[in-house]
């Protein structure tokens, strides 16, 4: 590579615009600049030789989802993460791809951004790819500045988000104007939701960082950590479709988190969007409900994101709550049958459970338990003989379902 060129780039640049142009006009293609987040930085001007991902790209000022999932699928992302080589992509007609060289833009083993260039005639020659070997090394300062001001601007927000539903701030408009400059719409709702992991690491937040940035799914405008509990502040397309909207954006999101970093979330719990400010506390509190009530009944909530999809539980749970309510939830039926297991080597408990959860569906039931309807019956038979309980009678059966599980908790 001739001095001219290693002089080139040692100067200094008003602009990563300016930087884009220059690496542009010396392979004659055009060039964008995508942070870790394939947010776009910078772009080169263009001709007609240019692709319809890169026009998506510059329009939406972030790649567009469906190339960062076809990314991912095909490993062109895990390999620019772990490489200083630039990587030759081969159109890809789907998603509007022509032919690309990218690099990752790194300081050690931590992603800063990329450089795209659209090859579109398959030009790219040796030396080529060593100039952007050079234009990634000079993009590294200026990237890194970048980051520290992004990082600084999170932890910002991210004590807003405290300040939030801890009820630190209660007036609406001084809420809404922060929320407007991070990214909401005036007038949008916000609703809080909760992701629960097994336990969390600097890699693992950075990996969530990286899925809450690109989504598309549902805007994401704050997310921080409170031990292994990932929160997000949300702004939801439309309040009427939100469940519908949420329930999506979990799927995918526990799709990618798995399929992408091979981890598995626990638990998620949602609040519901609040159109007056002060109160996002409330959104918290719900979706902190529901999570205390998966942690407790993991088998049973097992598939429950909102609080009205708990049902009896939320009963149940204040029940838990409030002691002198427990104290007449004591079920001397019970306790006799949880006696007799003890003595007798049954599992008679487990069998009533069994069918209160299925209701009337004895052979799932018995599926379940992994015996014979005709066992199931007469095991049926001896609790009745036992604790004279009369599954049969729907008051009786109301109340035994809380009875079973609150006992199942205490003992």
């Amino acid at each position: 590579m001739s001095n001219e060129i290693y002089k080139l780039f040692n100067q200094s640049f008003d602009s990563l615009e300016a930087f884009a142009d220059t690496i542009s006009e010396h392979l004659k293609c055009p060039v964008t600049i995508e942070d870790a987040n394939h947010h776009l930085l910078a772009y080169s001007s263009h001709d007609d030789e240019t692709d319809q991902a890169r026009v998506s790209t510059i329009i939406g000022r972030r790649v567009p989802e469906r190339v960062i999932n076809r990314f991912w699928k095909d490993g062109v992302i895990p390999k620019l993460n772990h490489s200083d080589e630039p990587l030759v992509i081969p159109t890809i007609d789907e998603i509007g791809l022509r032919n690309r060289v990218a690099i990752s833009i790194r300081k050690n083993e931590e992603v800063l951004g990329y450089i795209w260039v659209v090859d579109v005639n398959g030009t790219l020659t040796t030396e080529h790819l060593d100039l952007l070997k050079l234009a990634a090394q000079k993009a590294r300062n200026q990237l890194l500045q970048l980051n520290l001001q992004n990082k600084k601007k999170e932890r910002n927000e991210q004590e807003f988000l405290w300040q939030m539903i801890t009820g630190d701030v209660v007036n609406h408009d001084s809420i809404e104007k922060e929320l407007v400059r991070i990214g909401l719409k005036k007038g949008q709702p916000v609703a809080i939701l909760v992701f629960s992991f097994k336990q969390m690491s600097k890699e693992l937040y950075n990996q969530l960082t990286y899925i809450s940035k690109t989504t598309q799914k549902m805007k994401i405008l704050i997310h921080t950590l409170d031990e292994n509990h990932w929160i997000t502040l949300v702004a939801p397309k439309n309040s009427t479709t939100f469940i519908e909207e949420t329930e999506q954006f979990i799927q995918s999101f526990c799709e990618q988190i798995k399929e992408r970093f091979e981890t598995r979330v626990e638990a998620v719990g949602c609040g519901y969007p609040k159109e007056t400010f002060p109160i996002i506390s409330e959104s918290y509190n719900e979706a902190n409900a529901v999570l205390r009530l998966k942690k407790l009944f993991p088998r049973e909530l097992e598939t429950v994101h909102f609080y009205h999809e708990l049902g009896a539980f939320r009963y149940i749970d204040l029940l838990k709550r409030t002691p002198e309510l427990q104290k007449l939830t004591s079920n001397p039926a019970l306790e006799k049958l949880a006696a007799y297991d003890k003595d007798n080597q049954t599992n008679l408990m487990e069998t009533l459970e069994t069918v209160l959860d299925y209701e009337d569906r004895l052979t799932e039931a018995a599926k379940k338990l992994h015996c014979h309807i005709n066992t199931l019956n007469y095991r049926l038979k001896r609790i009745k003989e036992i604790t004279m309980i009369d599954i049969k009678d729907p008051v009786q059966k109301i109340g035994l379902y809380f009875d079973i599980k609150l006992f199942r908790k205490s003992v």
